[in-house]
């Protein structure tokens, strides 16, 4: 008869917060929650690289109707490189019907010197109102 196992830990929560690990063990943080909108950013390091990491972000929406003209945008320190690939769609789908997905890489060759931070902004229409917001993200792990 096995003995079961504890559960493993999650790490200590990071960025918006809500860290935790993705299905496939990667560190992921919850980068945004506002205006029924998330968004969640899987942390995945290159395996020869360290100065790389691939962010494979996923946007979800709580809100009764689709978020629609969805841009999202990021800025890293001058350190730092940043390439963007575009999202998978411009409308996220209602009531967490559907996801939006976008990858991102980093190149931060100080990576073990300084934590990385990043500023993102999200620009979308709801209910036929545009919205913009800016949020500064301070907290990412070291080594990313």
């Amino acid at each position: 008869m096995a003995t079961p196992q504890a559960p493993v830990a999650a790490p200590t929560p990071v960025g918006g917060g809500g860290l935790g690990l993705s299905a496939a063990g990667n560190p992921q943080m919850l980068a945004y929650d506002k205006n029924g909108i998330t968004a969640r950013m899987e942390l995945v390091k290159h395996p020869s690289n360290k100065t790389l990491t691939q962010i494979n972000a996923s946007f979800t929406s709580s809100n009764a109707v689709p978020v629609t003209n969805f841009t999202f945008q990021a800025a890293v320190p001058k350190h730092a490189k940043l390439q963007i690939n575009p999202p998978s769609s411009t409308t996220i789908p209602p009531s967490n019907s559907g996801t939006v997905t976008q990858v991102f890489r980093i190149s931060n060759p100080m990576h073990d010197q300084k934590i990385l931070s990043m500023r993102i902004k999200l620009d979308f229409a709801l209910n036929g109102n545009s919205v913009s917001d800016v949020v500064q993200l301070d907290c990412f792990p070291p080594g990313v």
